[in-house]
């Protein structure tokens, strides 16, 4: 996906989009990347948790450029919490250089209330990327109703003490394939 800076930005979205974009979340002196860790915590391939971090990019950008809040997918809520935890990188770096400003985690408080505040809220930001950036990548953002789902699709899980296998899939058997918008297959079969 290219980011489209032409139609609805000014001069203050282009700069701040270049500084986002400028930012290296990678430290040369860690054996660790920023990229590899988050690969290597939520189980995606490297060329996932960049283009994950790319969504975080985007997401930011959409929070500090509206007057409403934002909410981030599960994928991008991800990246978000790692970078948390580069404290120094996301307080002094991201928000007080690249951002220019404060950007607070907010989590639910939870109940029917707040479920309901942060579905509207990830519709609208699904509405304001598609202005900003074009249609949103379903693999990064899926619709809400599978975003608030009945259970969220991350946990930390203690792999010393638990199995993890991944979930079978029922071949679709002569039923039509499973599209994604724009008619790329979903994969070969239904999950469970």
């Amino acid at each position: 996906m290219s980011d489209r800076t032409g139609t609805g930005w000014d001069p203050s979205d282009v700069d701040l989009w270049i500084r986002i974009a400028a930012h290296d979340f990678e430290r040369p002196e860690h054996r660790l990347t920023f990229t590899g860790r988050l690969a290597r915590d939520r189980g995606w391939p490297l060329d996932v948790a960049h283009a994950a971090i790319g969504e975080y990019r985007r997401f930011c950008f959409l929070a500090v450029t509206g007057a409403l809040p934002v909410t981030p997918s599960e994928e991008v809520d991800e990246v978000w919490h790692l970078h948390l935890t580069y404290s120094r990188d996301y307080w002094d770096a991201w928000c007080g250089e690249v951002l220019r400003r404060p950007l607070h985690h907010d989590p639910t408080e939870g109940g029917p209330a707040e479920q309901a505040r942060y579905r509207e809220q990830y519709a609208q930001t699904l509405v304001r990327y598609e202005v900003r950036f074009g249609p949103p990548d379903p693999l990064f953002w899926p619709g809400t109703a599978q975003r608030f789902g009945p259970a969220p699709r991350y946990r930390c899980v203690d792999m010393r003490r638990h199995l993890v296998l991944p979930r079978p899939r029922l071949p679709l058997w002569g039923r039509p394939s499973v599209l994604r918008p724009g008619g790329e297959p979903v994969g070969e079969g239904l999950p469970l």
